[in-house]
């Protein structure tokens, strides 16, 4: 692997809990994930959790819902990655993306990946030839129209 390419930054996020919202549907509730530490460690600090501002755009908040810096979300949590658009649709919006970054154990398609306030669902996790030295992700942007909607924590029962 080039490491030089992994010119972006992108946090991944797995999934604490699953929420009811005020439409009645299970939601889950994805938080920030630090794949270098052991995972005793993950669960230890601040509860910050991802939402979605009145624009639409990924963010993430506390707990009680004041806005986490982006700066310092990237400080704490954000690897490095390569990311490229690989196929998208004419006229929908489904765009596929290839994500590449070094190996990291405990990545899996149930989470999620947050990159330039935009949300992905990852579809497939390769460890390239099997060596533990690089995760190639295939993920898509997650469609606005489709998301189940946990913007706010009143929503919540």
């Amino acid at each position: 692997m080039d490491f030089s390419k992994l010119r972006h930054r992108i946090i991944f996020l797995q999934p604490t809990d699953i929420l009811t919202n005020s439409m009645g549907e299970t939601v889950p509730r994805y938080k920030p994930f630090k794949p270098y530490l052991p995972l005793p460690l993950q669960t230890e600090g601040e509860k910050v959790y991802l939402t979605r501002d009145a624009d639409g755009n990924a963010i993430l908040v506390y707990a009680d819902g004041r806005p986490y810096a982006h700066k310092l979300a990237l400080k704490e949590y954000s690897v490095a990655a390569f990311v490229s658009p690989v196929k998208s649709r004419e006229m929908g919006v489904d765009v596929t993306y290839k994500i590449s970054t070094r190996f990291f154990r405990k990545i899996d398609p149930e989470m999620r990946i947050l990159y330039d306030n935009k949300e992905f669902e990852i579809l497939s996790v390769v460890d390239i030839d099997e060596r533990h030295e690089e995760l190639q992700i295939i993920a898509a942007e997650v469609d606005l129209n489709t998301l189940q909607n946990y913007i706010s924590g009143d929503d919540y029962e």
